[in-house]
């Protein structure tokens, strides 16, 4: 593995730890819905549409349709660019904790009911820029099928370059998330965002002083 390579993967561990937390919190407390796993979203949408209401239905469109939205300016900040994993990522990363701060502020505000939809396209959303982010590494999550498609019609979308599979341990942090997030949603519900809110806000700034680090790096010497 690359010393780039082993600068992202805890990174990357910590973004599915988040991921896995988010998707419980929002199965739990927005109605059975996944804003992270589009997999699974989208078999709930079927379901939905074979044999649900039609609130349900609404429910995994507005996931997919903020993941969708959230990959889409992700891609678009990253561009066509071809520069290091964190200058390019470190925006996005911002953005993702953005959108969860405003998920927690309007869910503590105005709770679920009134707010259920604005509530999953935040969390879609996140998710969704997250997902943008990660598709780029060296050592990708799992591949967004949904996303790689998506790429195709984003003008300068940069393409995903081929990399490292995502080890089993990533699968398990996820797996650990979702255990924690449905235990933080059942005890304290809209406050539990503070969680993947943090890790992710604490992504963001290790990408930034790395790439911070990067830019110290290669300043040239000064001359005289």
């Amino acid at each position: 593995m690359t010393r780039s390579r082993g600068r992202e993967a805890p990174l990357l561990l910590a973004l599915a730890l988040a991921a896995g937390f988010v998707d419980a919190v929002s199965f739990l407390g927005l109605g059975r819905v996944f804003t992270a796993n589009m997999t699974g979203n989208t078999v709930l949408l079927g379901v939905a549409v074979a044999g649900g209401t039609s609130s349900e239905v609404l429910r995994a469109l507005a996931a997919l349709g903020g993941f969708c939205l959230g990959g889409a300016v992700g891609m678009a900040v990253i561009g066509a660019r071809r520069a290091s994993w964190p200058r390019l990522t470190w925006p996005v990363f911002t953005l993702e904790a953005a959108a969860l701060a405003a998920l927690l502020a309007t869910w503590q505000a105005a709770g679920v009911g009134s707010a259920r939809y604005v509530l999953v396209i935040l969390a879609g959303l996140a998710m969704g820029a997250q997902s943008a982010a990660v598709r780029i590494s060296d050592v990708p999550g799992v591949t967004s099928t949904l996303l790689n498609a998506l790429a195709r019609v984003i003008p300068g979308a940069r393409q995903q370059a081929p990399s490292t599979p995502l080890p089993a341990l990533a699968l398990a942090i996820y797996a650990a998330g979702a255990v924690a997030g449905a235990g933080a949603e059942r005890a304290w519900h809209a406050p539990s965002i503070a969680v993947p809110l943090a890790i992710v806000a604490g992504v963001a700034v290790a990408t930034l002083c790395w790439r911070t680090d990067q830019a110290v790096r290669v300043k040239p010497p000064r001359s005289g």
